[in-house]
């Protein structure tokens, strides 16, 4: 993948629900952390709207202190990801998302922890990440 390309579809921005975006093929993957080891998982369209669960999956790895691998449950509008207790998705690791929108299978995208959004743009901003 041209390293270029990482961040030419707003993956320096936060998402429609606040969180944090990837492209993993024709349409865009939000995480949302929602406690130590629960994730919302939004699957966006190429503006970022109409989440969808129709004909849709989401899988999710952790890689970190352990290794473990989230069950998704469809919500509303999103999918709800939970961890092992063990897993705490605010230490440093790394998240590996493969989904499906709507039929589309995607690519593999990852998502190192902790989530923040990371970009030159960003710092210059005035937005700094707190250590």
């Amino acid at each position: 993948l041209n390293p270029f390309f990482v961040f030419a579809h707003g993956e320096d921005k936060a998402g429609p629900n606040g969180g944090f975006i990837r492209m993993p093929g024709a349409y865009h993957t939000e995480l949302i952390p929602d406690g130590k080891n629960k994730l919302k998982v939004y699957l966006l369209n190429m503006q970022w709207k109409n989440p969808s669960l129709v004909n849709s999956k989401v899988t999710i790895s952790y890689s970190g202190k352990s290794t473990a691998t989230a069950t998704c449950k469809p919500e509303r509008n999103f999918y709800l990801c939970s961890f092992p207790e063990s897993v705490d998705l605010t230490e440093k690791g790394n998240l590996k998302v493969l989904s499906q929108r709507e039929g589309q299978e995607g690519i593999e995208v990852s998502y190192p922890l902790p989530l923040k959004l990371e970009t030159p743009a960003a710092k210059k901003d005035g937005h700094r990440s707190h250590h």
